[in-house]
């Protein structure tokens, strides 16, 4: 091959990866191979140990309490009670260091 051709085909390899990675970016933005989650929220967890932990899941007008591991989730129960979706509250620390940093900001 002379230099003409592999300078061609070295081109033609980068438009065709440049290609590649602007339909990945385009379909990743269009979200077009991830679903849409808007009805899917996480109203609280409960850590039980390293890997497991008890979730309450908000699944569009329903709640569901599931169990989680490494390896698994399970339906525990279908709440007929939806919990009340708040934020939670900061802990006594995290709350004095809060006020800190603003009074240290206001000077």
């Amino acid at each position: 091959m002379n230099d003409i051709d592999m300078l061609q085909w070295l081109l033609s390899l980068l438009v065709v990866i440049a290609v590649i990675v602007i339909l990945a970016f385009l379909a990743k933005k269009a979200r077009v191979f991830g679903s849409n989650h808007q009805q899917l929220n996480v109203v609280a967890t409960l850590p039980l140990g390293p890997k497991e932990r008890i979730m309450v899941v908000q699944v569009g007008s329903e709640q569901v309490l599931l169990g989680v591991t490494g390896q698994q989730i399970n339906l525990l129960k279908e709440l007929e009670q939806p919990l009340v979706n708040s934020q939670p509250e900061l802990n006594p620390f995290a709350t004095k260091l809060a006020q800190m940093m603003k009074q240290h900001n206001e000077k």
